[in-house]
Order: structure tokens, then sequence, then C-alpha cells
């Protein structure tokens, strides 16, 4: 074996545990008994029951909008929109006559719960075993970013539980969106999957009348024209105009009033239109029916193929879901260690099996932490580190221990031998035994740095064979 140059590196480590970093403790909003109830392990999807108490359901609807109140005709906003989204997803926006027909309902995605959306959630109670009121309570539903898989379960079948404990802990694997059609009819759609959405694109034609996209965090709650005061709204549409290059030649100011240069801005855009799809009105307003708004960012998942040309109101246009599983390492550090592990720090994690991958510290705790069982104990801070990957081997657990390897020395460019070549020479110093055209001699060296059995030293110059018994 020969002396080598190699760079060294010395480890601190600290012990950690893996888990998910999105993890949705399921509250009970009801007083009774556990009749059904999910196992660990399962998965969760959109209308999953998650358990029942006195035999009514709780069911997961994917949003980012939480249900925390009861809903009923005349209610409105983001939870009703939510409630809408998925109704319309699981098909209850429609229904099939005697005959098989599909039977349209006026049914809209809009955030307005009116007859249509009643007759929606009474045809979903009946399926689902719900007393049947058109009203949806606020324990009926929880909202999932996306699909997820249950992580833990606190309590059994049979249990008696109180409205505010915890039933389950799941585990959030995914984020999940829909988008839908507005209208029923003929319809022609033009968006196709994986598209970026811009304000202006043309999303479909319904009977010769075009539904274009804006792109816009504005509310859009009424028609746009000659009168409207001043709105988020009316600059969207501003905005939309300039970039499909009709600026009511140079006159269009961007400004939220809406003018008669936001007006022939308008006209043209829509004599234009005209041209392609013929049931498209040049007025000079732009109708709430007329668009969909849609965040910035969003890119058209997968888009719905429908064999019949006739669509009810309500269908998705698109759904789309993203796999994220994200995971993250807890651990924590005492006090006068914590500048080893700031905000933004690269470390390595070790996985039981031995795969390592790199992680950085995304969260150090604004105060400390003492272990109750030891009130001797040092004070700790409690830091998260976001991975990078997962290995293949820990991928399917929920909770996994860790190691994170902190760097605490670096031997650069260091002239090392294996530790086993070292040998004690008695007199307190260590030396190798050397080998040489004559047979071996032992050369004194001064052992530095120690790490994965490699040793460095001083006196010997790389190349050097060496012995290293077996």
């Amino acid at each position: 074996m020969s002396a080598e140059v190699r760079d060294l590196i010395e480890f601190d480590e600290l012990d950690g545990r893996m888990i998910y970093a999105d993890v949705e403790p399921i509250g009970n909003g009801r007083d009774g008994v556990i009749t059904s109830l999910l196992d660990s392990g399962d998965a969760v999807e959109r209308g999953t029951v998650l358990y029942a108490v006195n035999a009514t359901p709780t069911t997961v609807f994917y949003g980012s909008f939480p249900f925390y109140r009861s809903l009923g005709e005349g209610s409105v906003g983001d939870d009703v929109l939510v409630l809408e989204k998925n109704l319309a997803a699981l098909g209850y926006h429609s229904f099939e006559d005697e005959d098989g027909n599909m039977v349209n309902t006026g049914f809209t995605v809009d955030g307005v719960y009116d007859e249509s959306t009643i007759d929606a959630v009474l045809r979903w109670q009946k399926d689902s075993g719900m007393p049947e009121t058109g009203d949806v309570g606020a324990s009926d539903i929880i909202a999932l970013a996306g699909p997820a898989v249950v992580s833990d379960v606190m309590t059994d079948v049979g249990r008696r539980v109180n409205s505010g404990g915890t039933i389950m802990e799941l585990n959030v694997v995914g984020r999940a969106d829909t988008a839908h059609y507005e209208h029923s009819g003929e319809i022609e759609t033009f968006v196709t999957t994986g598209q970026v959405l811009t304000s202006g694109d043309v999303l479909y034609s319904v009977d010769g009348l075009a539904v274009t996209a804006v792109v816009s965090d504005a509310a859009f709650d009424r028609d746009i024209g000659d009168g409207v005061d001043r709105g988020d709204d009316v600059l969207a549409v501003e905005e939309m105009l300039l970039s499909l290059g009709y600026d009511a030649n140079g006159d269009l100011e961007v400004d939220d009033v809406f003018d008669e240069n936001t007006e022939k801005a308008i006209l043209d855009w829509e004599e234009d239109l005209q041209e392609t799809f013929d049931a498209v009105i040049v007025d000079g307003v732009v109708s709430r029916d007329e668009i969909i708004t849609f965040e910035p960012g969003t890119v058209a998942g997968p888009v719905t193929d429908f064999e019949e040309e006739i669509i009810a109101s309500g269908s998705v246009l698109w759904s789309s879901s993203t796999e994220t599983a994200a995971r993250l390492v807890e651990t924590s550090i005492a006090v006068a260690d914590k500048d080893k592990l700031a905000d933004g720090t690269a470390v390595d994690v070790e996985f039981p099996e031995g795969d390592i991958v790199q992680g950085t510290v995304t969260a150090v705790a604004t105060s400390t932490t003492t272990d109750p069982m030891d009130p001797d104990a040092e004070p700790t801070i409690d830091i998260e580190i976001s991975l990078t990957q997962v290995p293949v081997s820990a991928r399917d657990f929920n909770q996994v221990d860790v190691t994170i390897k902190l760097v605490e020395k670096i031997a650069s460019g260091a002239t090392v031998v294996p530790v086993g070549a070292l040998v004690a020479t008695g007199d307190g110093n260590f030396a190798v035994e050397a080998i040489t055209t004559t047979g071996t001699t032992l050369i004194q060296v001064d052992p530095g740095m120690f790490s994965d059995g490699w040793v460095e030293v001083a006196g010997i110059q790389p190349g050097t064979q060496v012995v290293v018994p077996s």
C-alpha cells in the first residue's frame, strides 16, 4: 500500500428524524361514536371518507381553503368555490336522465351557492349516505391540498369521541386542482395540455362564442364597460389588451380607469375575434361570462377529452396534479454550537442503509428547548433541514432515524496512509514500516487528522510503500 494524497474530512454527528414536510392533523367536529375509520397506510384521494361519527361521514375534498362554516343557499366565498370544484370533479354537476342523456343543470364553478349547487350537493349526499339536506356542515368535509397517506390513527371504531379531538394524521403527498367549463353547448377546445396561460388566450368556444383567459389576481364579478368604477379588473383587461397589441392607436393608458380608449381597444379586439368566432358581440364590453380568470403562472394540466360535442357547464376542462411527498429532517443542536447549523448551511444526511444525501438548513428555532425528563440537560435549538432527495430505501417510511454529518475539520491535500499502517514505537511516537529494495525500515511520522480509516502523516512522501497488516 502506498502513501497517497487525499482530502480528509472529520465530521461531527447529530441524531435526527426524517418526516413528511406536510403533515395534516385531522380534527373531529362531532360528538359521538366512531363508526368507520381509515387505517394507517391507507391512500386518501378526492371523495375518500376519512371517518364517520354516528354513521355521518367526513369526506376529503381537494382545495387550499378550509371549510370553517356551514354552507347553504346564498353562501358566497372561496369555500363555496372549493366545494363546487370538487362536486364537478366527482361528476355531480350534471346527471343522466332515464334515457342515458346528459342533463345540463346550469351548474357553474363560481363561488356562489345557488339552486344548481344545492342540486349537486343533494346528489352527492344521496350517494354518500348522508342526510339529504342540500346544505353542507363544517364537519362534513376536510380540505386537503392533494392526495395523502394516513400516517397515524389516534382512535378506534366503537370509541366515543368529543368534538375538537384529533382523529388521525395525514402525510400530504401532492397538490391537485381543476379548471372548469363555465358554459354548456357545442364546445370546441383550444387550450392544450402543458400550455402556460397568458391573458388573451382563447380557452374554448361555445356555440361560436370565444371564452378567453385573463391571468390576474383581480376579482372579476362584473362586466367591464362604459361607466364602471375604476378597479383592478379594469387594469387587468387593459394589460391584456396592450399585451395583445390593442392600444387604441397608442392612446390606451393602463391605469385601472375605463375611458374611451379602453373601449376602443376592446372594440378592436372584439372585431378581430368575431372574424373567427361569429357569436362574439362587438359592443365594447368585456362580459364576465366570456372570461375565466387564472392565477399568474398557471399551467394547463391534462385537458379532458370529451367524446360528445355538447357538454354540461361545470365539466372539468383540465385537472392538474403535482407529486410532492416533500420530506424534512428534524434535529436539535446545543446553543453553543448553533452557528454550525445556521440558516442555509449545507449538510450531509446519512440514512440507515448507508445512503447519504445533501440537505440544507431551512428553519432555525428562535427559542431554546430543554428536555423535561432531564433537568440537568443543556438547552438546545430545534433545526429543520430540507432534503434534495430521499433514497429509495427510505421512501416508503413515514419516519426514519438519520444522522446529520457536520464538517468539523478539513485537511486538504494531506499525505495519508491507512490507520493500520501506524506503528507505536514505545517512546510515545509513531512510525510506519516502509518497504525498501532490501526489506523494510521504520520511519518516524507525526499523525494528524483521522477520518474514514485514513490518517494524515508528516515525515514521508506520497508514493512511499508501507506495510499494512492484514
